[in-house]
């Protein structure tokens, strides 16, 4: 079943639905993101499989990222990551929320707690050596908005390795369609920089479904399995 609309829209009608059905398509980028995070959850929990649009979006952001720190050489630099922070358009936060919670599963990060002002979102990790990352997501007006609420336009990632500016990384992905002046700010110059373009997902949903259907086999990833579950963590802890 696709519910091809807002997931705040008709929640009886909806619920009807995924009682009988076994693979669910839905888009979290439509949706107040506590509306969005509770449906994931529910649906995690019923076994049903789930194919979300705002998280296939997210595969250029994920594959350009891993690409990076595919040499060997670079592997030691994701051991220091201190500071990431996450751009996106306008103030729907749940495709930043993905990334995060990728990344830190990917890294073995554990979640310690979240704080919102009025220009970002706050959360911090610790690394199983006790050592805390920062990350922010960072809601910006785009005079050209994507069609997709929340969009991911910008990414920094910054790795202190040693107390030599030099010596530190920080890695710039950016969209074709959004400069990266604000993430290459604040001295990152000094070290040695990683930028990279990432190509724009701003395709149709009918297209979004389309492929999601001619190249998955149905079951929920496990990567976004896990997302989902650190994303909830985040998200409750905002309300805590």
């Amino acid at each position: 079943m696709w519910w091809n609309g807002s997931l705040d829209e008709s929640p009886e009608i909806f619920e009807y639905f995924t009682d009988y059905g076994l693979r669910l398509i839905i888009d979290t980028a439509l949706g107040s993101p506590q509306r969005c995070l509770k449906v994931l959850d529910q649906l995690n929990n019923s076994n049903k499989a789930i194919n979300d649009l705002n998280w296939v979006r997210l595969k250029n952001w994920r594959e350009s990222l891993a690409m990076i720190f595919d040499p060997p050489s670079r592997r030691p630099i994701l051991d220091h990551v201190t500071d990431i922070d996450i751009d996106i358009a306008g103030d729907h936060m749940i495709q930043a929320l993905f990334l995060i919670s990728w990344i830190s599963d990917k890294l073995g990060w554990s979640f310690l707690r979240v704080e919102r002002d009025t220009e970002s979102t706050k959360i911090e990790f610790e690394r199983i050596n006790g050592e805390i990352i920062s990350t922010s997501i960072n809601p910006l007006s785009l005079g050209n908005p994507s069609i997709h609420l929340g969009q991911v336009i910008g990414l920094r990632l910054i790795s202190k390795i040693s107390e030599v500016q030099k010596n530190n990384t920080c890695v710039i992905l950016g969209c074709e369609s959004v400069e990266c002046m604000r993430l290459e700010a604040g001295g990152m110059a000094n070290m040695e920089l990683i930028e990279q373009v990432v190509p724009n997902s701003f395709s149709t949903s009918e297209y979004d479904v389309s492929k999601l259907l001619g190249s998955s086999r149905g079951n929920t990833s496990p990567l976004f399995e896990n997302s989902i579950k650190i994303a909830l963590q985040i998200f409750n802890g905002l309300n805590n």
